[in-house]
């Protein structure tokens, strides 16, 4: 009896390196942590530089710990577009944004939006003390009113060590039940409906 082939498996750390190197073919790449990679470009020179990047780190960190290829992106490619803001991340494969939230609900909309203005992928590291149900709710009023559906939200929880990977598909749909659908994509655990 003959097995069957084997599925061919990607190389989520070389696809990753793969749509950096896309994304910027002229720039160089170090290695700075396991999983972690920067842009030689990126590489800080003033305090406020390094500020930035301590932040993008303790963001990426999260990410390589639940097995992720992080490569950190240039903030500008060229002298004309110094005050043009870029995407923070490659993380396995997809542009990324990162946002940190630590004051008040408002603020999920208010980085959520300023993240999905750069990419549909976006990272929320949420240090405030806002349970899943109100950022899902936040988040799925926003992303109802603008009318998106293709974008990825990954969300970290400091409080609690949860850790959340929602679609702006399911976000945005109306509840047509007793579940709440954050708890469709809701990681680390299976959904728990009806609430």
């Amino acid at each position: 009896m003959e097995r069957p082939p084997k599925a061919k498996t990607i190389d989520i750390s070389q696809k990753t390196k793969e749509v950096a190197e896309s994304l910027y073919p002229r720039e160089k790449w170090e290695a700075l942590e396991a999983g972690i990679f920067i842009a030689k470009s990126r590489i800080p020179r003033s305090a406020e530089q390094i500020n930035v990047l301590e932040k993008e780190l303790r963001q990426a960190r999260i990410l390589v710990e639940r097995g992720s290829t992080v490569y950190l992106l240039p903030e500008a490619t060229n002298s004309n577009e110094k005050h043009i803001k870029h995407p923070d991340a490659v993380v396995d494969g997809y542009v990324m944004e990162f946002k940190t939230i630590t004051g008040s609900i408002r603020q999920v909309e208010e980085r959520y939006k300023e993240a999905r203005a750069k990419t549909a992928y976006v990272f929320l590291k949420i240090d405030a003390h806002l349970t899943r149900h109100d950022v899902t709710r936040k988040l799925s009023g926003y992303i109802e009113r603008k009318g998106y559906s293709g974008g990825v939200i990954t969300a970290y929880f400091t409080q609690s060590g949860e850790f959340y990977r929602w679609r702006e598909a399911e976000l945005g749909q109306k509840k047509s039940g007793p579940c709440d659908p954050a708890a469709i994509q809701g990681k680390p655990d299976k959904p728990k409906c009806p609430r």
